[in-house]
């Protein structure tokens, strides 16, 4: 997780954030309409759906690929941290439901 989180933070939370909540500086700026790792849809995603967007990008195309700055290794390590972020949220969503 460790390795994860630390590419997540030079990769991946320019444009999603820290914590996977879609407010990174980039989106800031940009205005784009970055994806939350919190909603339901993407908790559902397999982690080798999560791998080929990291991989391949988005369908949409707003997302490049990193296939070729990241080796498989760091990848997944990713995913890893993604998944973690995402259980971290749903904890504290049915937190603060009760």
């Amino acid at each position: 997780l460790e390795r994860g989180q630390d590419r997540y933070k030079i990769y991946c939370s320019p444009c999603h954030g820290m914590t996977g909540t879609g407010d990174g500086p980039v989106q800031k700026v940009g205005g784009l309409n970055v994806p939350r790792y919190n909603q339901d849809y993407m908790r559902q995603y397999e982690a080798g759906h999560i791998y080929g967007v990291i991989s391949n990008g988005s369908a949409s195309g707003l997302m490049m690929g990193y296939k070729h700055q990241l080796p498989v290794e760091d990848r997944w390590a990713i995913v890893a941290y993604v998944r973690a972020l995402q259980h971290s949220e749903a904890a504290l969503a049915n937190k603060e439901k009760q």
